[in-house]
């Protein structure tokens, strides 16, 4: 009997251990998926950014891509007191398009190699950083990261989408996705979305090939191991809608290239993507026809198994001057003529603003923002000046709309080329499939910064600066408008008056959009800078401070 109780205590005793030791294992799963969820942002996080004021977790903001942010401490009467929180200095010294990406006090930015930093927000302190050495095709730039399911995922200029832990920087897993890493690659960043099949996260891409002699597309990836899920091709094949708009087998190397960030509405899961100039760029007659679906903003329908084509609006049928529409793609509900609207507007490096209906892509309006000339004069074997440049116009990071003003701030940029073509071109693997060279530039290289109504499709007003503008907008509910210059000033502008308020000089130009949040209850607003890179122009200075991220607050 003793020797049956003592083994029954033993049994209750190891029950109970068990039990224990079940129910801290069941904790710690509990505490450890909590702890997965703050690492970094959910699919729930990131159906809610408009709201949330303490991070910035998608390059533009939200999925509209508005930039703009609801917050209240920095106003028109105080942002003149605004002083540097922090410097930190980036050792990938090359120009930097990228926003910093906010989450729970840390601050992630990518530089032009693929280098990855995670930086404390208060301090300015390095957390980690990944450090990438990628075969570069022509060029070095990277757009931005994106945070999911504890990673940090960053699509690589050798064409790969890498994941890293969120909270070391080590590498997860690295996969080649482009099909040809010869003529593609990636310099935007990543777009997390909820599948509308599963339920399960995906990571949307377009690819960056415009130059060199592949075909764009927009694809969405597993998060989990890279696999694709879908893909829909810019330039159509044989027996799709629109590929008799390309003579001969001109199509095979069409270009399309989907250079930068999409919007999306995730009431109807459809998803707005500007498609890249075609190619050669500048030899016109080696591809008849209109080309579709370049230079144009297509709207793809992905509750499917596969995308669907809603609409598209060409801008520029056959360009023959690379001037793609760039700017990431701005969807919101504005007034026009008295009434709301569903409205997308974009911009293109041909100096074009561009107001859509966002269900149908009927025009609504369009406003020269540039310098224009020449533009139906085709590059020729003798050589012609025509404007913008290829730098030129509304750049990559676009601008910002404030439903309290109805109005959208948009930088552009006015420069001049003189631009020739070649008799024929053929096709290299890795090298630039241009029929031309780059033009060189012709006279003065400036800029503005431009507030266009809405409700009238006119200029409110203009500010004009001595030197292109590039930088991408921010606006504030407090009636503020923050851009960053090429000589390296970062300023703020009354959104009504267009009196600039604040400026402070980062000593490197600014191409990269600033972001602003609240942390601990301090608001910050935070610019990258960096070497112009091929925004560089023959008048500006080649020595600058090098390549930085300033965070700015106002005094405590």
């Amino acid at each position: 009997m003793e020797k049956t109780r003592t083994h029954r205590r033993k049994r209750a005793i190891m029950a109970g251990i068990a039990g224990a030791a079940l129910a801290i294992g069941l904790g710690g799963l509990a505490y450890a998926g909590a702890m997965a969820n703050t690492t970094t942002p959910t699919l729930k996080d990131y159906a809610s950014t408009q709201g949330d004021h303490s991070n910035w977790i998608l390059p533009a903001k939200n999925y509209n891509n508005d930039r703009y942010v609801d917050l209240s401490d920095i106003t028109p009467a105080n942002v003149a007191q605004l002083k540097p929180a922090w410097t930190f200095k980036i050792d990938d010294n090359g120009p930097i398009e990228a926003a910093p990406i906010i989450w729970h006090g840390t601050a992630y930015i990518s530089s032009a190699h693929d280098h990855v930093y995670a930086i404390d927000v208060k301090t300015g302190k390095l957390k980690w950083q990944y450090s990438d050495n990628p075969h570069v095709i022509a060029f070095a730039a990277n757009r931005g990261i994106a945070l999911l399911d504890g990673k940090v995922y960053i699509a690589t200029l050798d064409g790969k989408l890498v994941a890293l832990d969120a909270e070391t920087g080590k590498v997860v897993f690295s996969k080649l996705l482009v099909k040809d890493p010869a003529n593609s690659f990636y310099t935007m960043a990543p777009l997390p979305y909820k599948d509308p099949k599963t339920g399960k996260a995906m990571l949307i891409l377009g690819v960056s090939n415009g130059d060199w002699g592949g075909i764009g597309n927009v694809a969405a990836y597993n998060p989990t191991n890279g696999n694709e899920l879908w893909q829909w091709n810019a330039v159509p094949g044989p027996g799709q809608k629109g590929h008799s708009t390309w003579s001969g087998d001109s199509w095979k190397r069409g270009g399309g290239a989907v250079w930068t960030m999409m919007a999306i509405d995730p009431k109807t899961d459809m998803l707005y993507a500007n498609a890249g100039n075609p190619q050669p760029d500048f030899n016109g007659p080696a591809r008849k026809g209109s080309n579709l679906y370049s230079d144009s903003l297509v709207a793809l329908n992905i509750s499917g198994a596969k995308p669907k084509m809603v609409w598209y609006h060409q801008f520029i049928p056959h360009d023959t001057h690379d001037w793609d529409p760039v700017m990431p793609p701005v969807l919101f509900n504005g007034k026009v003529d008295g009434k709301m609207m569903p409205l997308v507007a974009d911009g293109d490096k041909a100096g074009n603003f561009w107001l859509l209906n966002s269900k149908t892509g009927a025009l609504v309006n369009h406003l020269q923002v540039s310098m224009q000339y020449h533009q139906k004069l085709a590059p020729s074997l003798k050589g012609n000046v025509a404007c913008p440049n290829t730098n030129g116009g509304v750049e990559y990071n676009g601008g910002t709309y404030d439903p309290k003003t109805n109005m959208i701030y948009l930088p552009s940029s006015n420069e001049c080329g003189f631009w020739k073509s070649t008799k024929s071109v053929v096709y290299i693997a890795g090298q630039f499939y241009l029929g031309g060279a780059f033009p060189t530039f012709v006279g003065q290289n400036t800029g503005q910064l431009n507030a266009i109504d809405v409700s009238n499709g006119v200029f409110a007003w203009r500010k004009p600066e001595k030197l292109p503008m590039a930088g991408g907008a921010l606006s504030t509910s407090t009636g503020l408008v923050f851009t960053g210059m090429e000589n390296g000033d970062f300023a703020a502008f009354d959104a009504t008056s267009a009196k600039k308020l604040w400026s402070y000089d980062t000593g490197s130009p600014i191409i990269a959009p600033p972001v602003a949040f609240t942390d601990g209850g301090t608001e910050y607003v935070a610019v990258a800078s960096g070497p112009a890179g091929n925004q560089q122009l023959p008048t500006m200075p080649k020595d600058n401070k090098g390549t930085m991220l300033t965070m700015f607050a106002l005094p405590k």
